[in-house]
């Protein structure tokens, strides 16, 4: 029995065993005034303490469940306060947990073995105390309960592995689209940044002997071109190993910008405050695009602000929107109308197009001698859930 499975059947089973025990503390009331024999007060301390340590101890469940027998000794317990108080008394409704744990607890086979041996012994307490005249109801109608128990606690159990069965497979299938996601995640971005950076290297580098049989001056120029290049290739190889390893999906997404912006502080520097309302959380396809934002916008502070301080703030709006910015104190530039990158820089650009990717609003607000401001507002979506974590 897994571990979910061992869980629901302690639940199922602890509520069985405090019918039992609301059974026996009615059944003790009912004998007030009565003599009470050391047999039946044995018996009840025994099938209370069991109870009691079932509910108290989960553990309980599995040693009873691996030992069959522990339950044939309950019911023979359960039989002989019966026989000694009659099968008329309340008592008896503590034989109906017994019925249910043996059907959410063992497989059909035990169970039904186990009510063969519960609805024998029951049948025979009854005509031992009550003879042949036995009414309907305890003739028939506890056996049968005990039967229908018995089946309740099978089908619940059958329901239960079942759900599980189909939760497993779904938590299968989950990480198969999510491996899958990652995997397209990857090929697009080394197309998209790595691999055009190393393409230009290769064309470069095949052109590069020509240029030192002609102009050795110029193969000269080339040859560092090529190294600078060769370096800006490892960058983005970093930025993209770096960038895939920062997002964990089943971490909130508060807790991994809280991450990023610490570890770009320490590398950099430079002061990064995060601040957030609500803690709120985005699609995988969609979250994976908006840090992969926060980084370039981060890079571009590094390289060209010679900023003092960094201010990420992450806000969910009251029409599920989410809102994320990136403000920095530094030396600001004039963006260009189009909103893309100045001549020989692509941070603007791609942080833009990834934007458009997932339906995303990109806004670059800057003034030379003020600061940058870089915006990210994601409209709200079903998948999305803005509940804090």
């Amino acid at each position: 029995m897994s571990a979910p499975q061992r869980d629901f059947a302690h639940q199922v089973v602890s509520a069985g065993l405090l019918v039992r025990l609301i059974a026996i503390m009615v059944a003790m009331i009912g004998m007030v005034g009565d003599t009470m024999t050391g047999p039946v007060l044995t018996c009840v301390l025994v099938l209370s303490v069991s109870s009691f340590s079932f509910l108290v101890y989960p553990q309980v469940s599995g040693f009873v469940a691996r030992h069959p027998l522990v339950v044939v000794v309950d019911v023979l317990l359960t039989l002989t306060v019966v026989s000694l108080l009659g099968v008329e008394s309340p008592l008896v409704l503590a034989t109906f947990s017994t019925a249910l744990i043996l059907g959410v607890l063992f497989r059909p086979q035990i169970a039904w073995l186990g009510a063969v041996v519960l609805v024998a012994g029951y049948l025979a307490v009854a005509r031992a105390t009550v003879g042949l005249d036995v009414g309907f109801m305890l003739a028939l109608g506890v056996p049968a309960l005990y039967l229908a128990f018995v089946a309740i606690g099978l089908a619940v159990r059958g329901a239960h592995e079942q759900f599980v069965g189909v939760a497993r497979e779904a938590a299968l299938a989950r990480e198969a689209v999510a491996a899958a996601d990652e995997r397209a995640r990857l090929a697009r971005e080394m197309h998209d940044s790595l691999g055009k950076t190393l393409h230009g290297i290769s064309l470069a580098a095949q052109a590069l002997p020509l240029w030192v049989e002609r102009d050795p001056a110029a193969a000269m120029v080339q040859a560092r071109g090529l190294a600078d290049g060769a370096n800006q290739a490892a960058d983005e190889a970093r930025r993209l190993l770096v960038r895939m390893r920062a997002d964990e999906p089943d971490r909130p997404l508060v807790e991994v910008l809280a991450e990023l912006c610490a570890r770009w502080e320490l590398e950099h520097r430079t002061e990064c405050r995060f601040t957030y309302g609500a803690a709120v959380d985005l699609p995988p396809d969609t979250r994976y695009e908006v840090l992969a934002i926060l980084g370039e916008a981060l890079e571009n502070v590094a390289r060209h602000a010679g900023a003092s301080r960094v201010d990420v703030e992450l806000r969910g709006q009251p029409d599920g929107t989410v809102r994320l910015s990136v403000q920095d104190d530094g030396q600001g530039f004039v963006p260009r109308e189009d909103g893309t990158s100045p001549r020989g820089h692509f941070g603007l650009t791609g942080m833009r197009e990834r934007a458009l990717e997932v339906g995303a609003e990109l806004d670059v607000r800057s003034t030379p001698g003020a600061g940058t401001q870089v915006l990210v507002q994601v409209g709200p979506t079903k998948e999305r859930s803005d509940v804090p974590r």
